[in-house]
């Protein structure tokens, strides 16, 4: 996704407040000192660039791999990175798997070991470690699948450009190629199931079998159909540029699936709504904090379901957005 100029400079001011605070900054406080880019700082949020854990703000990776095309402290950060991947990866050949210290990584690299901590903010975000307990890390043999921390970056702009590219009016919606009138290619997305979950797959990396099996405490046939047929719709409608619909029903579905996790699990939810069952969820550590968060994320762009809510074009959902939200519940249903 291209992030716009306001994006950059929420992001960029984040990241440069959490060099000084290595744990990330005050949300809350970020939030209402940019009130007027609330709608923005959710987007995000939602889309994966902002992370919020423990009502601390931070920077991810994809973020540090855009602003480090321009900003040279996130260009050293990502130079520290390189070195300390380089040392883990050297480590993970010598003892296969085995736990090296922080100090004994900033003695290895030359680095402070507030330096090291800083960079380990980042790599530990991709998934090649066996273990992290804050003084000691055990990487995996997924370290192996990359070069250079460079590589996981590229491979996370690569992922990026292909989750949320918004492709120009010209190209066709689902990777058809136009061979209809505008009208015969909305009804044939609309209606043609393998298409679409082809087209879901493409984008997203999951296909139909592998869903139902992530969501395989729904066991009412009638139920699993229609969210089948609800995510599948979700997604056409977020293609198709209809992006507040789409969020509101991949919000539907999200709370569904939640709502039967926790019947499933024979939990009572605090209350019976969205937000009591992401909050029970919690409580009981059923979800990871990230998947907790994207949640809480996607409850609340479904509350734009309410007109009086949408109040100026800030609170207009982009098709990012929209087909972020989608995505959501794949990421949602890999927690299960």
């Amino acid at each position: 996704m291209a992030l716009s100029d306001q994006d950059k400079k929420l992001l960029t001011g984040i990241f440069s407040a959490s060099l000084k605070s290595p744990k990330g900054i005050n949300q809350a406080r970020f939030r209402a000192d940019n009130e007027q880019f609330i709608p923005e700082l959710d987007k995000l949020e939602i889309l994966g660039y902002l992370e919020r854990r423990n009502d601390l703000y931070s920077i991810n990776p994809l973020a540090l791999a855009y602003l480090a095309k321009e900003n040279p402290d996130a260009q050293s950060i990502v130079q520290k990175c390189g070195l300390v991947f380089a040392s883990l990866q050297g480590n993970y050949r010598d003892n296969l798997g085995g736990k090296i210290s922080v100090p004994d990584i900033a003695r290895n690299t030359g680095l402070s070991v507030d330096d090291v901590r800083a960079a380990l903010r980042f790599i530990i975000q991709a998934p090649i470690w066996g273990s992290y307990s804050g003084e000691f890390i055990a990487p995996s043999e997924g370290i192996l699948k990359y070069k250079s921390y460079k590589d996981i970056l590229k491979e996370q702009e690569e992922w990026d450009k292909r989750r949320y590219a918004q492709p120009p009016k010209s190209r066709e919606p689902l990777h058809i190629r136009p061979k209809y009138p505008v009208e015969q290619e909305t009804l044939l997305s609309a209606t043609s199931g393998k298409a679409n979950w082809k087209a879901i797959e493409s984008e997203f990396g999951i296909n139909k079998k592998s869903f139902g099996i992530r969501i395989k405490f729904v066991t009412n046939p009638f139920k699993r159909i229609i969210i089948f047929r609800d995510v599948e719709q979700a997604f056409v409608l977020a293609s198709l540029g209809f992006s507040k619909p789409a969020v509101i029903l991949a919000g539907s579905v999200i709370e569904e699936l939640l709502r039967l996790y926790l019947e499933c699990k024979n939990i009572s939810p605090i209350s019976d709504n969205f937000d009591g069952y992401i909050r029970t969820c919690e409580q009981h550590g059923l979800l990871k904090d990230s998947v907790s968060r994207l949640s809480h994320s996607v409850r609340q762009f479904r509350n734009l379901v309410h007109l009086s809510v949408e109040e100026n074009k800030k609170h207009t959902l982009s098709k990012a957005t929209a087909i972020g939200a989608v995505s959501s519940i794949f990421t949602i249903a890999n927690d299960f």
